[in-house]
């Protein structure tokens, strides 16, 4: 909701309601796949697998990028950037098995719900791209989340109208309100803008820094340690990355 009244008052702002119709048309896919499908999977998904299962998954995101970005020729598949993804993907794994993998059955479906939203923003990724060259980072950002936002609030107003507000601590609104602006606005206008600018495999790459920035912030902010797996599996992200985008 936050995300909606955002935009919409920037796209309003911004004479968005020039050419509204056939850009909301044109994002509408988009918001389906990177806003709708990708949130509701992945939360889903989460609830019914493992932080580890979870970690692995969301790690194939750039490989499906590359995959799809080749097979629409949008980018040449080169050998650095095979290299650098399956190097940083390697590193994930060891970051996410330092606390064990489960195989367990009851698993199966959170798995495949997760799958099901990293493929949704893989393609959210590469069909972004072109429609990018047209409308910039800004309008298509708030385009897509002007229609995959409306179908989330749909489905969340249920359980936000049912949520007893006045039991929320103050510090646990303000931690929302950084997600909402920090890691939702602010993240998808970045990635869209680092999109229109270089390869899509490259821009899913630097997802891999993901699980290595949120460790160096745990360990300034609440004091985590980092061992030795953890120290091996971000070196190989690093050097991952690094590769990718020399590719």
């Amino acid at each position: 909701a936050a995300g909606m009244l955002f935009f919409g008052l920037l796209l309003s702002a911004r004479g968005g309601r020039r050419d509204l119709a056939p850009d909301l048309l044109r994002a509408a896919p988009l918001g389906f796949l990177g806003i709708f499908a990708n949130q509701i999977l992945f939360l889903t998904g989460l609830k019914r697998t493992s932080v580890a299962h979870s970690a692995i998954l969301i790690a194939m995101l750039p490989v499906f990028v590359l995959l799809l970005s080749a097979l629409e020729r949008f980018e040449p598949v080169s050998l650095p950037k095979v290299a650098g993804i399956l190097i940083a993907f390697a590193g994930v794994s060891v970051i996410a098995l330092e606390r064990g993998i489960d195989f367990e059955g009851s698993y199966t479906r959170g798995d495949l719900l997760t799958l099901a939203g990293v493929l949704a923003f893989a393609a959210y990724t590469v069909f972004g791209k072109p429609a990018l060259r047209d409308l910039g980072p800004l309008r298509l950002t708030g385009l897509a989340f002007l229609t995959g936002g409306a179908g989330i609030l749909l489905v969340a107003l249920p359980a936000a109208v049912r949520q007893d507000w006045t039991s929320v601590s103050t510090t646990a609104l303000w931690c929302l309100a950084a997600v909402v602006v920090l890691a939702t606005i602010v993240a998808y206008i970045l990635y869209y803008f680092a999109l229109s600018r270089i390869d899509p495999s490259k821009v899913g790459a630097m997802m891999y820094l993901q699980p290595v920035t949120a460790a160096a912030i745990a360990y300034f902010i609440a004091g985590d340690s980092f061992s030795a797996p953890f120290l091996l599996g971000s070196g190989l992200v690093l050097a991952g990355v690094v590769l990718t985008e020399r590719g």
